[in-house]
């Protein structure tokens, strides 16, 4: 099973200085990120209003096989989702359009989803996405746990789209997680 790990967006107000080296713009936030971190979560509201020349940006600050994850929200339409398939169709080779309403799993100090896979183009078939939150920051021992569970419950999976949210966007968190993705 192949585990594509990121986070909710690549902008995060307590990344600055910490992860994203100060002298770097913040125009090349999303490349610098895009190196380290296999996958980014945008909602689709904010990929409607981009422009082309916005897109096709994005498109030079990241490797052309490189998943973005497009969460629909309560309020969008599938019109809205074909909307954004026809502008971003031609300019980002693989992609997912998902919601946020399937199977859940909640302990004290974390949550997982898995998502509706609404749409997919040139991504794997027998794949799942899962959005891992906490309100809390976590302890590597939580980390690690959350990791194991992710492996084992969902092994029937090809590919796990993983992206973290909330406490666990923390850069912190992110790079535990990808050394005990290498080690798991």
């Amino acid at each position: 099973m192949l585990m594509i790990t990121g986070a909710r967006g690549w902008e995060h107000d307590q990344w600055q200085g910490s992860y994203y080296p100060k002298e770097i713009a913040k125009d090349w936030h999303l490349s610098f990120y895009a190196k380290e971190f296999q996958t980014a979560l945008a909602p689709v509201s904010l990929w409607s209003t981009c422009s082309i020349e916005e897109i096709n940006e994005f498109c030079s600050d990241v490797d052309e096989t490189y998943p973005l994850l497009f969460e629909q929200n309560e309020q969008e339409t599938n019109q809205d989702i074909l909307q954004l398939q026809k502008k971003i169709d031609s300019f980002i080779p693989n992609w997912i359009v998902f919601k946020n309403d399937g199977w859940q799993n909640t302990t004290e100090h974390w949550q997982i989803k898995q998502a509706e896979i609404l749409r997919n183009k040139n991504l794997a078939e027998n794949a799942t996405v899962l959005s891992v939150y906490s309100e809390q920051p976590l302890r590597d021992t939580a980390l690690r746990e959350i990791m194991l569970f992710l492996k084992n419950e969902f092994k029937q999976f090809d590919v796990l789209y993983c992206y973290f949210d909330g406490k666990l966007a923390a850069i912190d968190s992110l790079n535990t997680v990808q050394t005990l993705k290498k080690m798991l």
